[in-house]
């Protein structure tokens, strides 16, 4: 059975949370953004209480954004990114393969400006700012015509940056996934992404964009 929260958002925690994150001095801010997840399923979700799921957010057509915790790997320890209407599977999980073929598709598929502002928006939520904050500034400059809706890609971000830095504590975390948008964003060809999702797949999903004109 799953029992639905609604006490996380992105710099948005508990009571109790706040309390515990403003008693300690926070030399890396980073830190601070997984210990608040991290407590918030401390002090929210009972000693084998199952599977929770906590809503973050909320893109401009009503899909949610949600967490699923616990997840599969490390015995629990990190959770799920799930999106309504990612695709038409039961878990609605963005992969990471997903994300950078969407991505590697815009690139093939609009003016450089777009594509330069969607990847300095990721940059920005990969050093910490939110999803809210970015679209704000980069969000007229995303005329993309192909793949999901920008922010489909975006909302998710931060927290897929910070289940990576909950999984790899002492690694390289939230590196791993910026990587990968670094590379597109450097102008590695096409024919050399493994695992890239048709664009024609992505096209027929609930949140393409021709799907939402």
């Amino acid at each position: 059975m799953t029992t639905e929260s609604h006490v996380l958002g992105f710099e948005n925690y508990p009571e109790p949370v706040e309390a515990m994150l403003d008693a300690h001095e926070w030399e890396e801010p980073l830190n601070e953004q997984r210990m608040g997840v991290v407590l918030t399923f401390a002090t929210t979700v009972p000693y084998h209480g199952g599977s929770h799921r906590f809503y973050v957010d909320q893109l401009s057509t009503g899909h949610d954004v949600y967490l699923q915790h616990p997840g599969q790997l490390n015995n629990g320890f990190d959770y799920q990114v799930r999106v309504e209407g990612w695709n038409d599977s039961a878990t609605v999980r963005p992969s990471h393969d997903e994300i950078y073929s969407d991505f590697a598709h815009k690139r093939a598929h609009s003016s450089e400006e777009a594509f330069e502002a969607l990847c300095q928006a990721a940059f920005d939520i990969h050093a910490g700012k939110g999803a809210d904050e970015v679209i704000d500034e980069y969000g007229d400059q995303f005329d993309f015509t192909e793949g999901r809706i920008p922010e489909a890609l975006l909302r998710p971000l931060p927290w897929l940056f910070i289940e990576q830095d909950i999984r790899y504590w002492h690694g390289d975390g939230r590196d791993r996934t910026i990587g990968m948008v670094e590379s597109l964003y450097e102008g590695v060809p096409i024919s050399e992404i493994d695992d890239l999702q048709p664009l024609d797949e992505i096209n027929q999903t609930e949140l393409a964009i021709r799907n939402q004109k």
